[in-house]
């Protein structure tokens, strides 16, 4: 999987794209997540790993993930980055992921 981000994570660091939140008024219309939400839109705890770093789960039996897995985190876990293509990811520490997400749960 490429990294179109430019943000490479070093050591036990894992770089993940957190999932957009949708808010959806009670009639069912889809909102797009406005600015003023979006630190509380990025607390969103499923996220895809985008890259690792050279050293995640270096000190584990075996790795708990992998570059295109979806997974969950600590709620504001890790560090907010801007990357190259204008996304928001978060850098987390490996042993911050929390479980490996099969695709349809939410």
């Amino acid at each position: 999987m490429e990294n179109p981000s430019g943000i490479i994570p070093c050591g036990h660091r894992v770089l993940v794209e957190p999932e957009e939140v949708e808010v959806t008024t009670d009639s069912g219309i889809v909102i797009a997540t406005a600015s003023g939400e979006r630190m509380e839109a990025m607390a969103q705890t499923i996220g895809k790993v985008i890259a690792m770093g050279n050293t995640c789960y270096a000190d584990q039996p075996a790795p708990w993930c992998q570059v295109g897995d979806r997974i969950t985190f600590s709620k504001y876990g890790g560090l907010l980055n801007t990357g190259k293509d204008g996304k928001k990811y978060r850098v987390l520490n490996d042993l911050d992921i929390v479980s490996i997400v099969e695709e349809g749960v939410k």
